[in-house]
């Protein structure tokens, strides 16, 4: 239990603040919300206040668990299934155990870039609907989003792989 405190603390404290920050945003949206945007940053699609938040809050819990889930699954699956190099030497019965205990680390990093990254499309969210005038996405602001998230999510891939990269 111990090597997994710090990304179980990290990812507990990330949703602390999920948690508190959708709470509070929920009485400052209007009741009718701008919740879908075109690639210009344009209305397109709405939802109700409490749609929008149970759709963030859904999203923030179920696609963390998910990946979790997954990882910490990877060890009762059939070898075939994963995909790792060397695959068939780190899933070997002396070493699944281990191996998933590496897989679960690595999901609950992941974890906590997503909750992070849900915490910030609503943010946006919330943004475009309380600006006075006729809501819009922020571009640049989703562009560092979306560009910080996929940035973690190739240093979380290349870590991963490095892991798993030569058998020792």
């Amino acid at each position: 239990m111990r090597r997994y405190f710090p990304p179980l603390a990290l990812l507990a404290i990330s949703y602390v603040l999920f948690f508190a920050y959708v709470y509070s945003s929920y009485d400052s949206l209007p009741s009718k919300v701008v919740s879908h945007f075109d690639i210009l940053g344009r209305p397109n699609g709405w939802m109700s206040r409490s749609q929008v938040i149970t759709f963030t809050l859904g999203l923030g819990i179920f696609l963390p668990a998910i990946i979790v889930g997954t990882m910490a699954g990877a060890g009762s699956i059939p070898v075939s299934f994963v995909n790792l190099p060397h695959r068939e030497y780190w899933l070997a019965p002396e070493r699944r155990l281990a191996t998933t205990a590496v897989m679960l680390k690595f999901g609950l990093w992941y974890a906590i870039l997503n909750v992070l990254f849900v915490t910030g499309l609503h943010a946006l969210i919330v943004q475009a609907n309380t600006r006075p005038g006729d809501p819009s996405l922020n571009g640049a602001g989703m562009i560092v989003l979306l560009g910080s998230f996929i940035l973690g999510t190739a240093i979380w891939a290349i870590l991963l792989r490095r892991c798993f990269a030569r058998k020792s």
